[in-house]
């Protein structure tokens, strides 16, 4: 459960000690968590995959990785880094430093953002984006701050867990207590409550972090309407996400589609913002259909 049963591995990755796990032969899919360096509830990281990483290690060789500051990576070594720039920066160096490319890039909400510009800035690195239900790179605004704003918990509890998990999900049950155990766990780090008050007290994520990934996605929507993405594309979204609305996923989609004539967009109904999770099975079929399409030509 939660890939316990993978022994995790670690590798410096430019002074940053970082996690990640691997099984599997064949083509590489490379998964990427979504969240934020400092985020206090989500508690984000390569253990959210744990419904896809075991059944899709029979078909291909899989990593799961804990992006920079977030699981049990260490936190950026500079406040400079405490941005979406350098968590792709990050990814890139670790799938260079491990020899894995090219990869299917496997990206959730904000490691979508990640998987979509790790797609364009380093080609030669990919095989295929598959971007997951992310307001981080679709055109438009998402719902996080409306849909949250009333969450009456404090910050790094269980209770504030469940009801940003709740109701980001179509259905409570996919909420359970030992996901949210796991979460938790990370989220009481000793690093994640210095990264939450460097984000938050400190004012990062108002001043440097949110800005920041304003100008970065405005100019990753600028790379895909001039040149278009290099590799083929699907986008994945759950009809029901609160957060990252499907008009978002059809900007996107409609987006891409201009130049990169291998997109396609993938929409699961009763699905809320964590969709690989809620159906994780038919997450399962459509990814291994996608990959093996790509790989074989099709």
């Amino acid at each position: 459960m939660f890939l316990e049963e993978y022994e995790p591995r670690w590798v410096d990755v430019e002074g940053v000690r970082t996690r990640y796990y691997e099984a599997g032969e064949g083509p590489v899919l490379v998964f990427i968590h979504g969240g934020q360096v400092g985020d206090h509830a989500g508690g984000e990281s390569a253990q959210d995959w744990d419904l896809n990483f075991g059944p899709l290690s029979k078909r291909f060789r899989v990593i799961a990785i804990d992006r920079l500051g977030q699981g049990y990576t260490d936190l950026p070594t500079r406040d400079e880094d405490y941005t979406m720039e350098a968590s792709v920066k990050h990814v890139a160096a670790l799938l260079t430093q491990l020899k894995l490319g090219p990869c299917h890039l496997v990206g959730h909400s904000r490691g979508g953002y990640v998987a979509s510009r790790l797609t364009l800035d380093y080609p030669g690195l990919v095989e295929s984006c598959i971007a997951i239900d992310t307001a981080s790179a679709a055109p438009g605004e998402g719902r996080n701050d409306v849909v949250f704003a009333c969450n009456p918990h404090p910050s790094h509890s269980v209770e504030s867990a469940r009801y940003i998990l709740e109701n980001y999900s179509w259905s409570k049950d996919a909420v359970t207590d030992e996901w949210l155990a796991m979460k938790q766990k990370i989220s009481d780090l000793p690093k994640n409550h210095i990264a939450t008050k460097k984000m938050l007290d400190e004012g990062q994520l108002a001043s440097r972090f949110l800005p920041r990934l304003v100008d970065d996605r405005d100019e990753l929507h600028a790379m895909i309407e001039n040149d278009g993405f290099r590799r083929p594309v699907m986008l994945i979204w759950g009809y029901n996400d609160p957060t990252a609305p499907m008009a978002m996923g059809l900007r996107y989609y409609n987006l891409i589609a201009c130049k990169q004539p291998r997109t396609s967009l993938h929409v699961f109904n009763q699905a809320g913002h964590f969709s690989f999770r809620e159906r994780a099975q038919e997450f399962n079929r459509v990814v291994s259909e996608f990959v093996e399409g790509v790989t074989n030509g099709d």
